[in-house]
């Protein structure tokens, strides 16, 4: 049994993040904000509240599926929000794993290890936060075409509306999935489970292994991938939300002046219509159905913005601040961090739920929670 005093040799890391070798020798008393017992008390919160969502997001997002395949899924939107579900089911699915890996982990630090596993919860605990770093790249992807494309349709109907067809729209879906496995498989591919020799447990038992070219490779998909992704997609989807929020209060704007009829000012006298009203005329005007798509694909991206801020904030922090990392001084701090913002991410697969019931009524009448 290892001194709790003593240097542990941990595998650092969690999800997407870990550390730039397989073994990495820290003290658990380095973190001077994040002490050892109140990092394993955040584990065991955010392990315990991440497997009830995440358990959650695989209800809901089963709903979702069978609701929207009922609906037909006839064109381009409903096969966009049928992908967004089944992507979002695949990451609930690794979350859940992973969380559960991560109990059994924290269980381990708990009992000073006198409670241990022959595999290491850990390990499994990386692996699948690796995958689902993997598959969380096409609800991002998923979101942010939506997003676009009615925008597009918004800004320019006649030239867009019949662009997006079911065809195309599966076409796409099947890119962003191509994409977001093939872009990160050669991370994958350099880490694995063996059977080593565990300094914490002070016994031989299987845990994580990474390749000598691991950091070159993360590091390239990192860049190039996660975090160019993070903030294209953030700056998209903002600009997009605008735009349809403008939209939005156009078309309710139009439509109270067809209730009025010739609008007037407080003393009866007829007002001209302003430059932007008159526009409104020439343009084709937005459908019920479209403003309830239009406010579905709203309020899916502001969920998506609020819950992938987070992310951005932790690495606009670590590029800020250099020991706020795996290894470093704050690696407790950078560790709560990081499941602070899984814990986020978790929320966009259980809202959708509310947002298809509440802004479509295909939905409403095809949904069936048995």
């Amino acid at each position: 049994m290892a001194d709790k005093n003593a240097p542990l040799t941990v595998l650092i890391g969690s999800g997407s993040q870990d550390s730039p070798s397989s073994n990495v020798n820290i003290s658990a008393k380095l973190d001077p904000i994040v002490t050892q017992h109140e990092f394993i008390g955040w584990m065991a919160m955010f392990s315990s509240v991440d497997i009830l969502l995440s358990a959650l997001g695989l209800v809901t997002n089963i709903v979702n599926m069978k609701t929207f395949l009922a609906m037909g899924a006839d064109d381009g939107m409903t096969v966009s929000f049928l992908s967004l579900s089944w992507a979002e089911f695949l990451c609930c699915l690794a979350a859940f794993g992973q969380k559960i890996s991560m109990a059994l982990w924290v269980t381990e630090m708990a009992t000073e290890y006198k409670v241990w596993f022959y595999i290491n919860p850990y390990a499994f605990n990386s692996f699948l936060g690796n995958i689902r770093t993997c598959l969380f790249a096409m609800p991002v992807l998923i979101t942010t075409h939506l997003a676009l494309a009615k925008c597009l349709c918004v800004v320019k109907p006649l030239r867009f509306k019949t662009m997006f067809t079911v065809t195309r729209t599966r076409w796409i879906m099947f890119g962003i999935v191509v994409f977001s496995v093939a872009t990160y498989v050669p991370l994958l591919a350099t880490m694995g489970i063996a059977e080593q020799f565990d300094p914490a447990v002070n016994a031989t038992r299987r845990i994580l292994w990474f390749s000598p070219y691991r950091n070159l490779i993360k590091n390239i998909i990192w860049n190039a991938r996660d975090s160019t992704l993070a903030v294209a997609s953030e700056v998209i989807i903002v600009i997009c939300v605008v735009v349809m929020s403008r939209a939005l209060a156009d078309a309710v704007e139009f439509r109270e002046s067809l209730k009025n009829g010739s609008q007037t000012d407080k003393f009866g006298h007829t007002m001209e219509k302003t430059p932007a009203q008159a526009s409104m005329k020439s343009q084709p005007k937005l459908t019920g159905k479209e403003l309830q798509v239009i406010k579905q694909v709203t309020l899916i991206s502001l969920v998506y913005v609020v819950a992938n801020t987070p992310k951005i904030a932790i690495s606009l922090a670590g590029a800020m601040v250099p020991y706020l990392t795996q290894g470093g001084i704050y690696q407790n701090l950078y560790e709560v961090m990081i499941k602070g913002r899984e814990h986020s991410e978790l929320y966009i697969s259980v809202a959708n739920i509310f947002i298809y019931y509440g802004y479509n009524s295909r939905y409403r009448q095809c949904c069936k929670l048995y």
